[in-house]
């Protein structure tokens, strides 16, 4: 089958405000918006028991049915998702913290649904340097064997928070397609949490997606972040590896100084929330206006169809297998 058989799908590789505790909440806005698939964030620096209690909690609603939604651990159960009148939600690890020192976690949270996991976040890990460390110092010992795991359990491995080095060494490690869920282009925006041009063209080189993200201060220093300035960055990454390389992974989030402190984030490149999103992208309930602003920069209607969903589905296909 070709792309343009199926109905397309509109899928958001981050999204960290869809929890077990919000979904009722945020259900209205991403129906509003079109959305037929969410990288659910499921976990980050946490360790391994309060990890599991978020997961069981998905699990829990899972079970009752009584959601418009559907943990999908398959592009075959996003599109019957789809059919269905429910969004998919794909577990996800934004950071590599829950599998502690124990490859054989990563097996535990697969069997719970897990499909998708960032190797750091934005400080050392036990598997590597995140994007905000000094040293950068590259992939740990343990990360040169987490990847190979995750790789034999047909797990997507997400680059998103990962320092440069640490990054491009895990493009040498693996052998399948890689990700960033959710990063900008460094060459049009300077901040450590985008990324350069080497690392775009290394992960197209595996036959990977990099998702462009709408953070406000992913986007600019100067003034209100706009669709426009999300558009660029995607026109930039298409121009540089082609727009099959090109996907969403939006980051919309609602954090306090709380959150700020827990999550160490760098005030140099991270203001304190709260956070003023894109105009005309600045929730889920503003995805439709993607496709029109992608059409009028000139992407043609199956590339579109691509950049909305169908590339990430394409490369979660050809780890995750039908």
């Amino acid at each position: 089958m070709t792309l343009n058989d199926f109905s397309p799908i509109l899928l958001d590789a981050a999204a960290p405000m869809i929890n077990p505790r919000d979904v009722d909440k945020r259900l209205p806005d991403m129906i509003a918006g079109g959305l037929d698939a969410v990288l659910a964030t499921a976990g980050a620096i946490e360790d391994f028991r309060t990890t599991m209690e978020d997961v069981a909690k998905w699990l829990e609603i899972e079970r009752c049915g009584a959601r418009k939604i559907k943990i999908a651990r398959s592009v075959a159960d996003i599109r019957a998702a789809k059919a269905c009148g429910k969004i998919a939600i794909v577990l996800h690890f934004q950071g590599s913290d829950a599998i502690e020192d124990e490859l054989d976690f990563i097996n535990v949270f697969h069997a719970c649904g897990l499909r998708v996991m960032q190797l750091t976040y934005n400080a050392r890990n036990r598997v590597g340097d995140g994007c905000f460390e000094i040293t950068d110092g590259g992939l740990s010992k343990f990360g040169r064997k987490v990847i190979p795991r995750m790789e034999a359990l047909s797990m997507a491995v997400d680059l998103a928070h990962a320092g440069p080095r640490t990054a491009l060494e895990a493009t040498e490690v693996a052998s399948r397609p890689l990700i960033i869920s959710h990063a900008n282009a460094r060459a049009l925006m300077e901040t450590p949490r985008n990324v350069g041009d080497d690392l775009i063209r290394a992960v197209a080189a595996t036959g990977g997606v990099v998702g462009v993200c709408a953070a406000p201060f992913f986007l600019t220093r100067d003034g209100p972040a706009t669709l426009d300035m999300l558009i660029d960055h995607a026109a930039y990454i298409a121009d540089l590896v082609g727009p099959q390389h090109v996907g969403l992974g939006f980051d919309f989030a609602e954090e306090n100084e709380e959150d700020y402190i827990y999550y160490g984030y760098d005030e140099r490149y991270i203001p304190m929330p709260p956070w003023t999103f894109p105009t005309r992208i600045a929730s889920h309930a503003e995805a439709g206006n993607l496709e029109s602003s992608l059409r009028a920069r000139g992407f043609g209607e199956t590339e579109i169809r691509g950049v909305l969903g169908e590339n990430f589905l394409r490369v979660f296909e050809e780890i995750w297998g039908h």
